[in-house]
Protein backbone atom coordinates (compact mmCIF):
# COMPACT_ATOMS: atom_id res chain seq x y z
CA UNK A 1 0.00 0.00 0.00
CA UNK A 2 0.86 3.94 -0.46
CA UNK A 3 0.81 6.82 1.16
CA UNK A 4 -1.94 9.18 -0.09
CA UNK A 5 0.57 11.87 -1.65
CA UNK A 6 1.98 8.52 -3.75
CA UNK A 7 -1.10 7.08 -4.48
CA UNK A 8 -3.08 10.41 -6.05
CA UNK A 9 -0.27 12.41 -7.25
CA UNK A 10 2.54 10.66 -8.03
CA UNK A 11 0.64 7.47 -9.73
CA UNK A 12 -2.70 9.31 -10.15
CA UNK A 13 -4.46 6.37 -9.27
CA UNK A 14 -7.34 7.89 -7.23
CA UNK A 15 -9.40 4.64 -6.20
CA UNK A 16 -6.45 3.12 -4.78
CA UNK A 17 -6.97 2.65 -0.96
CA UNK A 18 -3.83 4.14 0.79
CA UNK A 19 -1.90 3.44 4.48
CA UNK A 20 -3.95 6.29 5.49
CA UNK A 21 -7.49 5.34 4.43
CA UNK A 22 -7.25 1.76 5.81
CA UNK A 23 -5.79 2.81 9.60
CA UNK A 24 -8.88 5.25 9.45
CA UNK A 25 -11.53 2.92 8.64
CA UNK A 26 -10.34 0.47 10.73
CA UNK A 27 -10.05 2.70 13.50
CA UNK A 28 -13.35 4.28 12.77
CA UNK A 29 -15.00 0.90 12.79
CA UNK A 30 -14.03 -0.03 15.86
CA UNK A 31 -15.04 3.28 17.38
CA UNK A 32 -18.34 2.46 16.21
CA UNK A 33 -18.43 -1.11 17.47
CA UNK A 34 -17.24 0.35 21.45
CA UNK A 35 -19.97 3.30 21.03
CA UNK A 36 -23.08 1.15 19.27
CA UNK A 37 -24.98 1.12 22.65
CA UNK A 38 -24.38 4.96 22.47
CA UNK A 39 -26.21 4.95 18.83
CA UNK A 40 -28.91 2.58 19.60
CA UNK A 41 -29.19 5.03 22.40
CA UNK A 42 -29.28 8.94 19.71
CA UNK A 43 -31.53 6.18 17.52
CA UNK A 44 -34.35 6.16 19.95
CA UNK A 45 -34.46 9.66 20.61
CA UNK A 46 -34.44 10.33 17.56
CA UNK A 47 -37.16 7.90 16.57
CA UNK A 48 -39.69 9.65 19.29
CA UNK A 49 -38.91 12.65 17.96
CA UNK A 50 -39.84 11.55 14.17
CA UNK A 51 -42.75 9.78 15.37
CA UNK A 52 -44.54 13.01 16.63
CA UNK A 53 -45.19 13.99 12.90
CA UNK A 54 -46.60 10.48 12.24
CA UNK A 55 -48.63 9.03 15.02
CA UNK A 56 -51.98 9.36 14.98
CA UNK A 57 -52.59 10.75 18.49
CA UNK A 58 -49.74 13.83 18.23
CA UNK A 59 -49.72 14.53 14.17
CA UNK A 60 -52.87 16.90 14.38
CA UNK A 61 -52.84 18.11 17.66
CA UNK A 62 -51.90 21.42 17.18
CA UNK A 63 -49.96 21.63 20.87
CA UNK A 64 -47.59 19.00 20.41
CA UNK A 65 -46.37 21.59 17.74
CA UNK A 66 -46.54 25.32 18.45
CA UNK A 67 -49.90 25.61 15.89
CA UNK A 68 -52.85 27.20 15.70
CA UNK A 69 -51.35 29.96 18.65
CA UNK A 70 -51.52 27.48 21.37
CA UNK A 71 -48.24 28.54 22.57
CA UNK A 72 -49.62 28.65 26.23
CA UNK A 73 -50.41 24.97 26.11
CA UNK A 74 -47.60 23.77 24.10
CA UNK A 75 -45.26 25.63 26.40
CA UNK A 76 -46.92 23.52 29.29
CA UNK A 77 -46.83 20.31 27.51
CA UNK A 78 -42.47 20.80 26.94
CA UNK A 79 -42.35 21.27 30.94
CA UNK A 80 -44.28 18.12 31.43
CA UNK A 81 -42.19 15.76 28.71
CA UNK A 82 -39.13 17.82 30.62
CA UNK A 83 -40.57 16.75 34.21
CA UNK A 84 -41.25 13.31 32.67
CA UNK A 85 -37.42 12.61 31.25
CA UNK A 86 -36.48 13.54 34.64
CA UNK A 87 -38.17 11.63 36.52
CA UNK A 88 -37.69 8.47 34.35
CA UNK A 89 -33.93 9.02 34.73
CA UNK A 90 -34.10 9.32 38.34
CA UNK A 91 -35.93 6.22 38.40
CA UNK A 92 -33.38 4.78 35.91
CA UNK A 93 -36.13 3.86 33.36
CA UNK A 94 -33.36 5.03 30.75
CA UNK A 95 -35.69 4.17 27.61
CA UNK A 96 -38.78 5.92 28.68
CA UNK A 97 -36.09 9.04 29.36
CA UNK A 98 -35.23 8.96 26.13
CA UNK A 99 -38.57 8.87 24.29
CA UNK A 100 -39.72 11.61 26.25
CA UNK A 101 -36.63 13.78 25.31
CA UNK A 102 -37.44 12.68 21.67
CA UNK A 103 -40.98 14.23 22.13
CA UNK A 104 -39.50 17.34 23.97
CA UNK A 105 -37.23 17.95 21.44
CA UNK A 106 -39.67 17.42 18.40
CA UNK A 107 -41.91 20.41 20.08
CA UNK A 108 -38.77 22.56 21.07
CA UNK A 109 -38.22 22.81 17.43
CA UNK A 110 -41.35 23.04 15.71
CA UNK A 111 -41.18 26.93 18.12
CA UNK A 112 -38.52 28.07 16.23
CA UNK A 113 -40.19 26.83 13.00
CA UNK A 114 -44.03 27.29 13.67
CA UNK A 115 -44.27 30.59 16.04
CA UNK A 116 -43.37 34.13 14.62
CA UNK A 117 -40.22 34.17 16.56
CA UNK A 118 -37.87 34.73 14.00
CA UNK A 119 -40.12 37.08 12.40
CA UNK A 120 -39.78 39.42 15.59
CA UNK A 121 -36.07 39.78 14.70
CA UNK A 122 -35.13 37.54 18.18
CA UNK A 123 -31.46 36.36 17.57
CA UNK A 124 -31.11 33.92 20.77
CA UNK A 125 -33.29 30.93 22.24
CA UNK A 126 -36.59 31.59 24.03
CA UNK A 127 -35.03 30.66 27.46
CA UNK A 128 -39.06 30.82 29.07
CA UNK A 129 -40.05 27.76 27.34
CA UNK A 130 -38.27 25.40 29.59
CA UNK A 131 -37.34 28.30 32.57
CA UNK A 132 -40.85 29.88 34.15
CA UNK A 133 -38.55 32.18 35.60
CA UNK A 134 -36.81 33.75 32.80
CA UNK A 135 -39.43 36.58 30.87
CA UNK A 136 -42.12 35.13 28.65
CA UNK A 137 -42.15 37.77 26.00
CA UNK A 138 -45.68 37.58 23.80
CA UNK A 139 -45.42 34.90 20.97
CA UNK A 140 -48.04 34.43 18.23
CA UNK A 141 -48.63 31.64 15.48
CA UNK A 142 -50.86 32.29 12.26
CA UNK A 143 -53.66 29.69 12.72
CA UNK A 144 -52.97 28.06 9.06
CA UNK A 145 -49.34 26.45 9.27
CA UNK A 146 -49.15 26.68 5.51
CA UNK A 147 -47.22 24.90 2.58
CA UNK A 148 -48.73 22.01 0.76
CA UNK A 149 -48.96 19.79 3.72
CA UNK A 150 -51.32 21.63 5.80
CA UNK A 151 -54.90 20.61 5.13
CA UNK A 152 -56.37 24.08 6.23
CA UNK A 153 -54.08 26.61 3.74
CA UNK A 154 -56.94 27.62 2.04
CA UNK A 155 -59.67 28.11 4.83
CA UNK A 156 -59.38 30.81 7.26
CA UNK A 157 -56.57 32.93 7.58
CA UNK A 158 -54.75 31.63 4.55
CA UNK A 159 -51.04 31.26 3.90
CA UNK A 160 -49.11 30.54 7.18
CA UNK A 161 -45.56 31.07 8.40
CA UNK A 162 -43.29 27.59 8.57
CA UNK A 163 -40.35 27.29 8.19
CA UNK A 164 -40.03 23.70 7.57
CA UNK A 165 -37.75 24.04 4.97
CA UNK A 166 -36.20 25.86 2.28
CA UNK A 167 -38.77 25.08 -0.06
CA UNK A 168 -41.25 27.67 -1.34
CA UNK A 169 -43.89 24.64 -1.67
CA UNK A 170 -43.65 23.53 1.44
CA UNK A 171 -42.97 26.67 3.24
CA UNK A 172 -44.12 29.68 3.15
CA UNK A 173 -41.33 31.78 4.98
CA UNK A 174 -38.90 29.45 3.30
CA UNK A 175 -36.34 32.17 3.13
CA UNK A 176 -35.59 32.00 7.56
CA UNK A 177 -35.29 28.79 7.40
CA UNK A 178 -31.58 28.85 8.25
CA UNK A 179 -32.43 30.90 10.94
CA UNK A 180 -35.22 28.77 12.50
CA UNK A 181 -33.17 25.62 11.77
CA UNK A 182 -29.84 27.57 13.71
CA UNK A 183 -32.30 28.75 16.71
CA UNK A 184 -33.55 24.68 17.17
CA UNK A 185 -30.25 23.71 17.05
CA UNK A 186 -28.75 25.89 19.92
CA UNK A 187 -31.98 25.26 21.99
CA UNK A 188 -31.54 21.65 21.59
CA UNK A 189 -28.31 22.03 22.74
CA UNK A 190 -29.21 23.94 25.41
CA UNK A 191 -31.56 21.50 27.09
CA UNK A 192 -28.51 18.53 26.87
CA UNK A 193 -26.73 20.58 28.93
CA UNK A 194 -29.39 21.78 31.34
CA UNK A 195 -30.04 17.88 31.48
CA UNK A 196 -26.74 16.65 31.99
CA UNK A 197 -26.00 19.71 34.77
CA UNK A 198 -29.08 18.34 36.11
CA UNK A 199 -29.00 14.56 36.75
CA UNK A 200 -25.11 14.69 36.68
CA UNK A 201 -22.35 14.06 34.35
CA UNK A 202 -21.91 10.12 35.31
CA UNK A 203 -26.47 10.10 34.87
CA UNK A 204 -26.04 11.87 31.57
CA UNK A 205 -23.84 9.12 29.85
CA UNK A 206 -25.29 6.46 31.25
CA UNK A 207 -28.71 8.05 29.74
CA UNK A 208 -26.73 7.44 26.07
CA UNK A 209 -26.19 4.16 27.46
CA UNK A 210 -22.40 5.06 27.72
CA UNK A 211 -20.41 3.69 30.25
CA UNK A 212 -23.27 2.09 31.21
CA UNK A 213 -22.40 -1.57 32.13
CA UNK A 214 -24.48 -4.43 31.49
CA UNK A 215 -26.21 -6.08 34.36
CA UNK A 216 -25.96 -9.53 36.31
CA UNK A 217 -29.56 -10.22 37.14
CA UNK A 218 -30.81 -13.46 39.35
CA UNK A 219 -34.49 -13.99 38.37
CA UNK A 220 -35.44 -16.34 41.37
CA UNK A 221 -38.79 -18.63 42.17
CA UNK A 222 -38.79 -18.27 46.26
CA UNK A 223 -42.12 -20.74 46.30
CA UNK A 224 -40.94 -23.54 49.36
CA UNK A 225 -39.76 -26.07 46.91
CA UNK A 226 -36.76 -23.89 45.65
CA UNK A 227 -34.18 -24.27 48.35
CA UNK A 228 -31.53 -26.45 46.81
CA UNK A 229 -32.02 -23.92 43.89
CA UNK A 230 -31.36 -20.64 45.64
CA UNK A 231 -28.06 -22.09 47.75
CA UNK A 232 -26.53 -22.82 43.97
CA UNK A 233 -27.72 -19.41 42.96
CA UNK A 234 -26.14 -18.07 45.36
CA UNK A 235 -22.85 -20.26 44.94
CA UNK A 236 -23.05 -19.66 41.19
CA UNK A 237 -23.52 -15.95 41.44
CA UNK A 238 -20.85 -15.61 44.14
CA UNK A 239 -18.42 -17.71 41.81
CA UNK A 240 -18.98 -15.29 38.52
CA UNK A 241 -18.49 -12.57 40.89
CA UNK A 242 -15.31 -13.47 41.94
CA UNK A 243 -14.14 -14.30 38.52
CA UNK A 244 -14.75 -11.13 37.15
CA UNK A 245 -13.76 -9.03 40.13
CA UNK A 246 -9.96 -8.21 38.02
CA UNK A 247 -11.91 -7.58 34.90
CA UNK A 248 -13.15 -5.44 32.42
CA UNK A 249 -16.35 -8.42 32.46
CA UNK A 250 -17.65 -7.68 36.33
CA UNK A 251 -21.13 -6.35 35.66
CA UNK A 252 -21.43 -2.75 36.73
CA UNK A 253 -24.91 -3.09 38.44
CA UNK A 254 -26.06 -6.53 40.29
CA UNK A 255 -29.92 -7.22 40.47
CA UNK A 256 -31.96 -10.14 41.95
CA UNK A 257 -35.66 -10.32 41.19
CA UNK A 258 -37.73 -12.84 43.53
CA UNK A 259 -41.10 -14.36 42.50
CA UNK A 260 -44.31 -16.36 43.31
CA UNK A 261 -47.12 -14.49 43.79
CA UNK A 262 -46.47 -11.38 44.08
CA UNK A 263 -44.36 -10.39 42.20
CA UNK A 264 -40.64 -8.78 43.69
CA UNK A 265 -39.63 -6.89 45.13
CA UNK A 266 -36.50 -5.78 42.92
CA UNK A 267 -33.03 -5.19 44.41
CA UNK A 268 -30.26 -3.65 42.73
CA UNK A 269 -26.71 -2.75 44.00
CA UNK A 270 -23.20 -1.85 42.34
CA UNK A 271 -21.78 -3.38 45.05
CA UNK A 272 -21.34 -7.19 44.18
CA UNK A 273 -20.61 -8.12 48.30
CA UNK A 274 -24.08 -6.01 49.23
CA UNK A 275 -25.91 -8.26 46.78
CA UNK A 276 -24.13 -11.45 47.84
CA UNK A 277 -25.30 -10.92 51.84
CA UNK A 278 -28.56 -9.50 49.85
CA UNK A 279 -28.52 -13.23 48.36
CA UNK A 280 -28.16 -14.85 51.39
CA UNK A 281 -30.63 -13.87 53.34
CA UNK A 282 -33.22 -15.02 50.42
CA UNK A 283 -35.24 -17.59 51.84
CA UNK A 284 -37.81 -20.44 50.23
CA UNK A 285 -41.11 -20.01 51.48
CA UNK A 286 -44.97 -20.36 50.98
CA UNK A 287 -46.62 -22.97 49.19
CA UNK A 288 -45.16 -24.29 45.91
CA UNK A 289 -48.45 -25.04 43.38
CA UNK A 290 -47.17 -24.70 39.83
CA UNK A 291 -47.83 -22.70 37.70
CA UNK A 292 -45.79 -19.33 38.55
CA UNK A 293 -45.24 -15.80 37.77
CA UNK A 294 -42.21 -15.87 35.93
CA UNK A 295 -42.81 -13.91 32.93
CA UNK A 296 -44.05 -11.22 34.91
CA UNK A 297 -40.42 -11.22 37.15
CA UNK A 298 -38.50 -11.23 33.84
CA UNK A 299 -40.47 -8.43 32.15
CA UNK A 300 -41.79 -6.42 34.70
CA UNK A 301 -38.24 -6.13 36.96
CA UNK A 302 -35.74 -8.22 35.49
CA UNK A 303 -35.55 -6.61 31.57
CA UNK A 304 -36.99 -3.04 32.74
CA UNK A 305 -34.40 -2.44 35.37
CA UNK A 306 -31.24 -3.72 33.59
CA UNK A 307 -29.65 -2.35 31.04
CA UNK A 308 -28.86 -3.41 27.49
CA UNK A 309 -26.83 -6.35 27.18
CA UNK A 310 -27.52 -7.85 30.29
CA UNK A 311 -27.26 -11.57 30.82
CA UNK A 312 -30.14 -12.53 33.23
CA UNK A 313 -30.65 -16.15 34.72
CA UNK A 314 -34.05 -17.40 35.71
CA UNK A 315 -33.94 -20.79 38.57
CA UNK A 316 -37.18 -21.98 38.87
CA UNK A 317 -39.39 -25.64 39.06
CA UNK A 318 -42.24 -24.44 37.82
CA UNK A 319 -44.18 -23.23 34.23
CA UNK A 320 -45.76 -19.62 33.33
CA UNK A 321 -49.08 -18.79 34.48
CA UNK A 322 -48.42 -15.75 32.96
CA UNK A 323 -47.93 -17.31 29.13
CA UNK A 324 -49.79 -14.37 27.80
CA UNK A 325 -47.20 -11.99 28.31
CA UNK A 326 -44.62 -14.01 26.14
CA UNK A 327 -44.71 -11.65 23.00
CA UNK A 328 -44.35 -8.47 25.14
CA UNK A 329 -41.16 -10.37 26.96
CA UNK A 330 -39.76 -11.22 23.49
CA UNK A 331 -40.06 -8.04 22.32
CA UNK A 332 -38.15 -6.18 25.06
CA UNK A 333 -35.76 -9.02 25.11
CA UNK A 334 -34.68 -8.08 21.46
CA UNK A 335 -34.92 -4.79 22.25
CA UNK A 336 -32.62 -4.72 24.57
CA UNK A 337 -30.31 -7.32 23.24
CA UNK A 338 -30.28 -9.14 26.75
CA UNK A 339 -29.63 -12.80 27.21
CA UNK A 340 -32.18 -14.89 29.00
CA UNK A 341 -30.94 -18.59 30.23
CA UNK A 342 -33.47 -20.69 32.30
CA UNK A 343 -32.01 -23.34 34.61
CA UNK A 344 -35.36 -25.49 35.47
CA UNK A 345 -35.32 -28.53 38.31
CA UNK A 346 -38.43 -30.34 36.79
CA UNK A 347 -38.67 -33.07 34.09
CA UNK A 348 -41.20 -31.62 31.19
CA UNK A 349 -42.20 -35.04 30.76
CA UNK A 350 -43.51 -35.20 34.53
CA UNK A 351 -47.47 -34.87 34.51
CA UNK A 352 -48.07 -34.47 38.03
CA UNK A 353 -47.67 -30.83 40.30
CA UNK A 354 -45.80 -31.65 42.80
CA UNK A 355 -44.09 -28.66 44.08
CA UNK A 356 -43.86 -27.91 47.93
CA UNK A 357 -45.32 -29.49 51.00
CA UNK A 358 -49.09 -28.09 50.08
CA UNK A 359 -48.85 -30.61 46.82
CA UNK A 360 -47.50 -33.55 48.40
CA UNK A 361 -51.29 -34.53 50.03
CA UNK A 362 -53.26 -33.43 47.04
CA UNK A 363 -54.24 -35.51 43.89
CA UNK A 364 -52.12 -35.96 40.90
CA UNK A 365 -53.09 -34.05 38.34
CA UNK A 366 -52.37 -33.58 34.53
CA UNK A 367 -49.41 -30.97 33.70
CA UNK A 368 -48.79 -30.65 29.72
CA UNK A 369 -45.16 -31.92 28.52
CA UNK A 370 -44.49 -28.53 27.00
CA UNK A 371 -45.13 -26.12 29.72
CA UNK A 372 -41.72 -25.17 29.47
CA UNK A 373 -41.43 -24.51 26.24
CA UNK A 374 -42.06 -20.59 26.22
CA UNK A 375 -39.04 -20.54 28.37
CA UNK A 376 -37.33 -22.46 25.34
CA UNK A 377 -38.49 -20.46 23.00
CA UNK A 378 -37.19 -17.18 24.94
CA UNK A 379 -33.89 -18.48 25.74
CA UNK A 380 -33.17 -19.55 22.18
CA UNK A 381 -34.22 -15.91 20.75
CA UNK A 382 -32.08 -14.41 23.23
CA UNK A 383 -28.98 -16.60 23.05
CA UNK A 384 -29.38 -18.06 26.30
CA UNK A 385 -30.22 -21.67 27.45
CA UNK A 386 -32.65 -23.97 28.68
CA UNK A 387 -31.71 -26.43 30.94
CA UNK A 388 -33.40 -29.16 32.61
CA UNK A 389 -32.00 -30.93 35.85
CA UNK A 390 -33.21 -32.06 39.16
CA UNK A 391 -32.37 -31.10 42.22
CA UNK A 392 -29.75 -33.29 43.22
CA UNK A 393 -28.07 -31.71 40.56
CA UNK A 394 -28.69 -28.70 40.81
CA UNK A 395 -25.04 -27.57 42.48
CA UNK A 396 -23.12 -29.31 39.31
CA UNK A 397 -25.34 -29.29 36.59
CA UNK A 398 -25.49 -25.15 37.44
CA UNK A 399 -21.75 -24.61 36.70
CA UNK A 400 -23.05 -24.42 33.18
CA UNK A 401 -24.40 -21.09 33.51
CA UNK A 402 -20.71 -19.77 34.92
CA UNK A 403 -19.61 -21.58 31.26
CA UNK A 404 -21.84 -19.63 29.16
CA UNK A 405 -21.13 -16.20 30.88
CA UNK A 406 -17.07 -16.96 30.55
CA UNK A 407 -17.88 -18.15 26.66
CA UNK A 408 -18.89 -14.77 25.88
CA UNK A 409 -16.34 -12.24 27.53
Amino acid sequence: FLPNFWSRVLTMSWDSQTHQYITEQAVLNVTMELGRSFWRAVGEVVRSNAAMDFLSSTRSDPVYHFDSERVESAVELLRQFWTHTLLSIRAKEYQSARRSLGQLFHSLQDFYSHSNWVEMGQQSIYLHLLQPEEPAIPVAKKCSHGGILDSSRHQGARGGINKDSTSPLFSPHYHLHAEAAHLASEATMSVLRDLRDTVGHETFLRLFSVQQEPALVFVMDTTGSMFEEITAARLRAHSIIQNRAHSRGQPGTFILVPFHDPVGPVYETEDPNQFMMHLENLMALGGGDEPEMCLSAVQQLALTQSPPLSEIFVFTDASPKDAHLFDSVKALTLEKQSKVTFLITKDPSHTAAGRGRRKRSRVREYLSPDRFSLYSSLSAVSGGLTIFTTKADIHKVSAILEDNTAADK
